[in-house]
């Protein structure tokens, strides 16, 4: 029977923050667990058998006996909306597109039944939550001027012939950001950011500057 070279763990010894809890035992090795035991092997040869501790292998012994099965309870609570596999394609198109519509993202959600019909689309209270657990909320736009290929090689050729100036209390401004053009209806960008994300050009919107008189 194969042993395992893992160093037990005793009381008031510090734990690795590096440690992670380790996945639940399937039907299939509870079953052969159980047949070991019967078979006159004690909790400590099982529990090193599947690198286990061997207060796992006598809770399943004992849930044997109580409940007559290896297999665990369906959990109490709220069953989940969205399957693990719908929040990550969620997160992943709202980082694909920072710009993308609820409307847009529900549909990723999506999916065909076993019948042929689809799902129906998650809320966007729905999707508001699944995002705000990872820290990803949507944000206004920032504006800033459009610049052009010509405005562009301007400002750098304006800061390396001025990267030594004397900065101090000196204003500069650039012809191209002199006004911004906010017509009354224009629309409004929004975007799933974080915070420290806010000056990206991904999740800025560029606006035409004004042509003055």
């Amino acid at each position: 029977m194969p042993t395992t070279n893992a160093t037990p763990r005793r009381f008031g010894r510090e734990l690795s923050q590096n440690v992670r809890r380790g996945r639940n035992m399937t039907v299939d090795e509870r079953n052969i667990a159980i047949g070991m035991l019967h078979e006159g092997a004690s909790y400590k040869d099982v529990a090193a058998y599947f690198s286990r501790d061997p207060s796992t292998i006598r809770q399943l012994y004992n849930k044997l006996h109580q409940t007559g099965s290896v297999q665990d309870k369906p959990r109490s609570g709220r069953p989940q909306i969205l399957s693990r596999h719908q929040q990550k394609l969620i997160y992943r198109a709202a980082r694909a597109d920072p710009k993308i519509l609820y409307e847009d993202l529900a549909k990723v959600a999506v999916f065909i039944r076993l019948d042929g019909t689809p799902s129906k689309p998650p809320s966007r209270r729905t999707l508001y939550t699944v995002l705000k657990r990872r820290k990803l909320t949507k944000h206004r736009c920032k504006k800033r001027p459009k610049l052009t290929p010509e405005h562009a090689r301007g400002r750098y050729r304006f800061a390396c012939q001025y990267r030594s100036f004397p900065w101090h209390r000196r204003t500069v401004k650039f012809s191209d950001e002199c006004s911004v053009q906010k017509g009354s209806g224009g629309t409004q960008e929004w975007c799933f950011r974080y915070p420290e994300e806010k000056s990206k050009r991904r999740m800025l919107t560029e606006v035409l500057a004004s042509q003055g008189p």
